[in-house]
């Protein structure tokens, strides 16, 4: 497996592994959330692995369109090119991450779209798409929290992808592979520190503390 030091939430990557249903997958998109530790579908026999969720910026990683794992002898993420970020003019439910049954995106907005609409207008805001319930949803700046728009999903909109928040999913969330093979399995570090938590086998994950 090769390794996942060095990356961080927000990038770009491809990420080769096991879909949901442990069927082969390529992903290629934003790292989403932090690798978490799970125990997934492989070969008909549930393996312990490390679950990475890619996908377009701002979708939720609950959504297993993202979900992409590795195990201790395959799978493999990297660091890729992104390609140049261009303006969308279109109805609001194009931006990843709305239609969810948890609605909620960071996108740049550049205020109402539609045919006669050209171009975003200035200035260019980062915000947050929430639902605000009865088929309505709110486009609030992040930094002052002021509802720019109140809308619905068929609204037009001009949106750019923008970084979501960090995320991780349930379980521990501080699991990154490394590539030494060793007594124990892979070594796994910590994400933000790179301080060695424990390591992982093809069964099982071994804390730090248990390794004697």
């Amino acid at each position: 497996m090769k390794t996942l030091a060095g990356l961080k939430v927000g990038d770009y990557v491809t990420a080769t592994g096991a879909d949901a249903r442990g069927h082969g997958v390529t992903r290629t998109g934003t790292l989403l959330a932090l690798p978490t530790e799970v125990t997934a579908t492989r070969s008909g026999a549930r393996t312990k692995g490390v679950r990475v969720c890619v996908g377009a910026a701002g979708t939720n990683v609950k959504e297993r369109s993202t979900w992409t794992t590795l195990f201790s002898d395959s799978g493999a993420v990297e660091l890729v090119k992104e390609p140049e970020a261009a303006w969308t003019n279109s109805e609001l439910r194009a931006v990843p991450g709305i239609k969810t049954s948890d609605p909620r995106a960071r996108i740049y907005f550049g205020g109402k779209g539609g045919k006669r609409s050209s171009e975003p207008k200035e200035p260019v805001t980062l915000t947050e798409v929430t639902y605000a319930g009865e088929g309505r949803y709110e486009v609030r700046d992040v930094d002052t929290s002021e509802v720019l728009l109140s809308c619905a999903l068929q609204s037009q909109i001009w949106w750019l992808p923008a970084p979501g928040e960090p995320e991780g999913l349930e379980g521990s969330d501080l699991q990154e592979q490394g590539v030494t093979e060793g007594k124990y399995g892979t070594p796994v570090h910590h994400v933000r520190t790179r301080e060695l938590v424990g390591y992982l086998s093809s069964d099982k994950f071994t804390p730090i503390e248990d390794v004697h």
